[in-house]
């Protein structure tokens, strides 16, 4: 399959643009980190690409084929289900119910959960949790996988281990990965390339590729200084 691509994407929310002739490519089978201010649109074009929203224009190309998986900045476990459940849940579409179970123990055990497994969600640590989203996200042997501010919601040593965390599971089968932030940090010590947008209607001011290998970073990003200052700039200028 052909790299992902979206064209002239616009979306209104009434009298508010959100969106306005939004066109971007996302390589196959790697991540690109979708870098903007909160409210530039970035979780609708989520939900545009994912299809959970219809576009007012343009198109979403070849992810009309795809399937996805979606990790939240909330974990959005279900209570009254145990981790394991949880993940077995949205594997149940798949036609070999043992194959989705296998998945589901492995990706567990991969996060760190396997003790964890029969555990209610509420028995988690907001970091445990977190962990089981991804979990599931990656179970699911979907085509996308989305990440919708899904490092943000936890301290500084929680966020570098399920960045970390991510790295080794997205190492498994390499899935293409699109995944929003505000963050720098993330963006820079997680991404293969860096769309940069502006604030609201977001159009993008900058698209940066990073040739340095993932596990050769730093998360505090001076491995990456050059690019690092110029993504500052192009921030600031925009504010």
């Amino acid at each position: 399959m052909s790299d992902y691509r979206v064209s002239g994407i616009g979306k209104r929310f009434g009298e508010l643009e959100v969106l306005h002739d939004f066109s971007a490519i996302f390589p196959k089978s790697s991540v690109t980190a979708v870098l903007g201010p909160s409210g530039a649109g970035k979780t609708t074009l989520l939900n545009i690409i994912a299809g959970l929203i219809a576009a007012d224009s343009g198109s979403i190309g070849n992810f009309g084929s795809a399937s996805f998986s979606y990790s939240f900045q909330e974990p959005r476990l279900l209570p009254w289900m145990s981790v394991l459940d949880n993940i077995l849940f949205v594997m149940s579409s798949l036609p070999d119910r043992d194959y989705g179970k296998k998945r589901a123990k492995s990706f567990l055990a991969e996060a760190g959960l396997h003790d964890f497994a029969s555990s209610m969600p509420s028995k988690l640590s907001g970091g445990m949790r977190q962990k089981a989203s991804l979990a599931r996200a990656f179970a699911f042997p979907s085509d996308v996988l989305l990440l919708d501010e899904a490092f943000s919601a936890v301290d500084l040593k929680v966020r570098i281990d399920l960045l970390d965390l991510f790295s080794k599971l997205w190492e498994e089968e390499r899935r293409t990965t699109i995944f929003v932030t505000h963050d720098l940090h993330d963006a820079l010590y997680m991404a293969d390339s860096i769309i940069v947008l502006s604030a609201r209607p977001a159009r993008i001011i900058d698209t940066v590729s990073i040739g340095q290998a993932r596990s050769d970073r730093s998360y505090d990003g001076h491995d990456l200084s050059a690019i690092k200052q110029r993504l500052y700039r192009q921030i600031l200028a925009n504010d």
